[in-house]
């Protein structure tokens, strides 16, 4: 009967509070340990209590992520392996729902500090796609958490739209992605494009434009979809010097995928509608600026996604910024890339598109 973290005999007490409250989360997860620790045919490893607890939950239940239900929350429990030990009591409170419970207001601001989407949080990704009138698109069926997540980021930009250019842009994206992820890089694409380039009065001229826009760009993003990689969930340290050595390969580092690549050129890169070698040297010089800011910028702590396998890092330099992605499968790539934005004032409501900005 072995039970080892970190190359360390566990024993009953030697697991950390966190660690004690998140095994707590999971359905029979403190009676496994108690078997394996008196098995005597038992033998378990792990790295470190993270890994503890997300094989646990892997090995009983056959999913990375637990729910709890009285809190309607899907979630790794790696990623409440994150949190403070005084906001894993008050959600253990709340979903025990004993007299004790805290109240909902103060479940939201925990859920909200960490960047977690309950359940009913994730049916406003439901909602945005029937006020666009695209909820059943190919491309947005069978969505897994990363994909309501990708889709409830958009609604959190411009809200419930129920027509004008929004619905326009969402029609174009349904029939040109092939996911829910692409779904969102071309409707930010339309969003962008049709701000910058000449007012064109039909609905077709504007599906036309960015088609060309698309057209034009893609081909130019393929050497910006080459990316490091490490071994799944690591330190910023190891982000960092990862991407140290990509560089001096002379290798560049670019996005997750050709769609998002583009939507970042036409948002953050100054397209305006250049072609040929206009469109060459953009991409060109896009990609060169997001290499000097990777190559000089510190990468800090980043922030643990609801799936408790990505993560997301801001660094900021010389008037640029980005945001850089460690996914679950351990490739490093850009979510976001351009220059800091100047201070504005609270954004105007936008009947077309909605209030926010494009990331």
């Amino acid at each position: 009967m072995t039970v080892s973290v970190a190359s360390r005999l566990y024993r009953p007490a030697g697991l950390s509070e966190v660690g004690r409250l998140v095994l707590g989360f999971i359905d029979g997860g403190a009676q496994w340990l108690d078997w394996a620790m008196t098995d005597p045919q038992a033998r378990y490893h792990f790295n470190d209590e993270s890994a503890l607890v997300a094989g646990v939950q892997s090995g009983l239940h056959g999913t990375p992520y637990l729910i709890l239900h009285r809190l309607q929350l899907m979630v790794s429990p790696v990623k409440l392996m994150t949190m403070s030990v005084a906001d894993l009591r008050t959600l253990a409170r709340a979903e025990a729902g004993t007299d004790a419970a805290p109240s909902p207001a103060n479940v939201a601001v925990i859920l909200q500090a960490h960047g977690l989407a309950s359940q009913a949080d994730l049916r406003r990704s439901g909602m945005l796609t029937d006020s666009l009138r695209v909820a059943d698109a190919a491309a947005l069926q069978g969505q897994g958490l990363d994909a309501q997540l990708a889709l409830l980021e958009l609604e959190r930009e411009v809200g419930l739209p129920t027509g004008g250019l929004a619905v326009e842009a969402a029609s174009f994206a349904a029939a040109r992605a092939q996911n829910p992820f692409e779904f969102a890089d071309y409707f930010r694409a339309c969003r962008s494009a049709w701000s910058v380039l000449p007012t064109m009065p039909t609905a077709e001229e504007r599906a036309a434009a960015i088609a060309a826009a698309i057209d034009t760009l893609m081909p130019r993003t393929f050497a910006a979809i080459d990316c490091p990689s490490v071994e799944g969930l690591v330190a910023p340290w190891e982000v960092s010097a990862a991407i140290s050595e990509w560089l001096l390969m002379g290798r560049q580092i670019g996005f997750a995928r050709s769609s998002l690549a583009i939507q970042q050129i036409i948002t953050n890169g100054g397209y305006t509608g250049q072609t040929g070698r206009e469109a060459d040297a953009l991409v060109r010089n896009y990609l060169a600026r997001a290499q000097v800011l990777l190559n000089t910028a510190e990468v800090g702590q980043g922030r643990l996604g609801q799936d408790g396998a990505t993560c997301l890092f801001h660094v900021e330099a010389r008037g640029d910024q980005a945001d850089i992605e460690l996914g679950p499968s351990g490739i490093i790539t850009l979510r976001r890339f351009g220059a800091v934005p100047a201070p504005s004032p609270v954004p105007v409501p936008d009947p077309l598109f909605g209030t926010g900005t494009a990331p």
